[in-house]
């Protein structure tokens, strides 16, 4: 009589099917339970740099210094409004316990640069103006030639622009909690192996 075959290995004894829709495991339910409130803490500080900025920015000598001096000013405004408008989104809830995202078994087709970048372009585009309200542009020093002010506003919108790429390597827990999720999830094909694909078009 043939004897029984081998019981499989205790990881394959399950295999997840792509309408697992709640955390699989008790690290990716407290991965998600954190990612799923916003980070107050980290917004709180984004808040408090702003406040900052804008302080150091408006006093009278920073704004009646010299020319490279002043850049004090549209450099820490810009850098703080950029991580403002950055962070803020990866500081928001990126989870729920009902619904938790991953990539399905033929890859992540969702990419993060469209966003960040579409973020960084609307802080460098608004920094200036952020900028200019925060210090009283017209009470600038009146021997400041047209070009020293052009030159803060372009240094105001360029660190925006920077700014709001930098929560991305300081990111919040939310948005840490969400992408090791999805590092766990990513790439396994239920069996604990790892799938590759291609296609053809015609």
């Amino acid at each position: 009589m043939d004897a029984l075959p081998p019981s499989p290995p205790a990881h394959t004894a399950y295999v997840y099917a792509p309408g697992d829709i709640y955390p699989r495991s008790e690290r990716e339910h407290a991965l998600c339970e954190r990612a799923s409130r916003p980070d107050w803490l980290y917004l709180t500080g984004l808040v408090v740099l702003d406040a900052g900025a804008v302080i150091l920015g408006g006093t009278d000598p920073v704004k009646s210094s010299g020319p490279y001096v002043s850049f004090i000013s549209p450099v820490a405004i810009g850098l703080t409004w950029g991580a403002t408008l950055g962070g803020g989104y990866l500081a928001l809830p990126k989870c729920s316990l009902d619904w938790v995202d991953a990539p399905p078994r033929e890859g992540n087709v969702h990419a993060d640069w469209p966003l960040a970048l579409a973020l960084a372009l609307l802080s460098g585009a608004t920094a200036p103006i952020i900028y200019g309200i925060a210090i009283n542009a017209g009470d600038l020093p009146s021997d400041w030639s047209t070009e020293n002010r052009a030159l803060h506003a372009v240094a105001a919108g360029v660190v925006g622009f920077g700014g709001a790429l930098l929560p991305y390597l300081l990111p919040p827990s939310t948005w840490r909690s969400a992408k090791e999720i999805e590092r766990i999830r990513a790439g396994t094909d239920g069996r604990g192996g790892w799938m590759f694909g291609y296609a053809v078009q015609f």
